[in-house]
């Protein structure tokens, strides 16, 4: 690790904010755990329920929150809702994570 001061890595407050707001959003272990079933695959919400092991109503709070962050989008087929994740750095955060804690 370097011993350079943050503002030297990120130096523009636009992305400071960006960061911080993408940190927010992933520090729930729910909507991790839903990042880490996406992945970079579409999925059902019921799919979602199943493997992260939480009630409709608590994952689709946790899918809002992330839907109006930017972080995943979704589309309507029939009877289903598909989510997958739009913001492609989420993905990025998640697997250097797993690379330093897991």
């Amino acid at each position: 690790m370097s011993n350079e001061p943050l503002s030297v890595l990120i130096n523009d407050d636009l992305d400071i904010n960006k960061t911080a707001d993408l940190l927010k959003v992933l520090a729930h272990p729910i909507r991790l755990k839903i990042i880490c079933q996406l992945g970079r695959e579409e999925k059902a919400v019921q799919q979602l329920v199943d493997s992260v092991g939480s009630t409709q109503s608590n994952v689709s709070q946790h899918l809002a929150i992330m839907r109006n962050a930017g972080v995943l989008t979704y589309k309507k087929n029939a009877t289903q809702v598909l989510y997958r994740v739009s913001e492609p750095s989420a993905i990025d955060l998640v697997e250097l994570l797993k690379k330093v804690y897991c």
